[in-house]
């Protein structure tokens, strides 16, 4: 994974494509594009979605580069731009596909029925199956997101997976930090008490873990692409593992945020970035500005 860009970096790439360097813009772009894309992913759910939705940003971060005012971070004013973005895609997915943590429930303990009756294929020793379990786990914390409400959800994936602080979220979503930390409450008790009674992730003694629930997948003969488990360099990620050296250490909340905050650090597509100088050559919208964009 590439490093992180600090404040100077961002803010000078900035000067410099409104000065007219399109190398400096790619670059501004490219540093951003990733993060923004995961932040889309976890509000929307869906890869093809998460995409397109970054290159949307993306193009709406270059032309609105002339009216940033600097009275935030760059990357703050980024991801304010995004949020309001993804959350209004959040909130028409919703409108037309409602989720819900009753209805995942049901979905869980179909999948555990199932497994119950194929006590053979669960116990023996299948590599395959286990990396199979990690790409469930990692659908079925990102289902368990997307049954929150839209303002909680992005409240969480700000605080818990992002880490931002109180005062940086509540300037990015535009509300009073009160307001915030209220959201984020709110978020985390709903994960909390679905989980605790649901995810063998948070709770060994759970019935429902994700192997069991690989196992019935495949009875029923469902396979998913290895999407959600693997990082961008291609690895997978042991989130099973990494809860367990830390179970007896933290409470439940505090896992939780390590449940998320151990899926991988997805990349978004490395040709996005062409995408939308693509998008912007010639466009009307950069019409206005050319000596800054051209």
């Amino acid at each position: 994974m590439k490093p992180k860009a600090n404040e100077e970096q961002l803010i000078g790439w900035a000067d410099a494509a409104l000065a007219g360097d399109v190398r400096a813009l790619e670059a501004l772009l490219d540093a951003l594009k990733d993060p923004l894309f995961r932040l889309a992913l976890r509000m929307l759910g869906n890869f093809a979605d998460a995409e397109d939705a970054t290159q949307e940003v993306l193009v709406k971060i270059t032309t609105a580069l002339a009216s940033f005012e600097r009275r935030s971070a760059l990357r703050t004013w980024a991801f304010r731009i995004a949020t309001n973005h993804v959350n209004d895609l959040a909130v028409a997915r919703r409108a037309r596909q409602t989720e819900s943590f009753e209805a995942l429930a049901e979905k869980l303990d179909a999948g555990n029925d199932l497994a119950d009756r194929l006590p053979a294929l669960a116990d023996r020793a299948d590599p395959v199956l286990e990396l199979e379990a990690r790409e469930m786990g990692q659908r079925c914390t990102q289902g368990m997101l997307l049954c929150l409400d839209v303002d909680s959800r992005c409240a969480f994936v700000l605080g818990e997976v992002f880490d931002f602080d109180t005062r940086t979220a509540a300037q990015i979503l535009g509300i009073a930090e009160p307001a915030y930390r209220q959201r984020l409450s709110r978020a985390r008790r709903a994960l909390e008490e679905f989980m605790a009674g649901h995810c063998g992730l948070i709770d060994p003694a759970a019935r429902c873990n994700c192997r069991r629930l690989s196992v019935a997948a495949r009875a029923a003969g469902r396979s998913y692409p290895m999407e959600f488990a693997r990082r961008a360099d291609g690895s997978t990620v042991d989130l099973a593992g990494t809860l367990a050296g830390a179970r007896a250490e933290l409470s439940r909340l505090q896992r939780i945020a390590v449940v998320y905050r151990t899926h991988p650090d997805w990349d978004a597509p490395a040709a996005l970035v062409d995408n939308v100088r693509r998008v912007l050559e010639g466009s009307a919208l950069t019409a206005a500005q050319p000596q800054r964009l051209n």
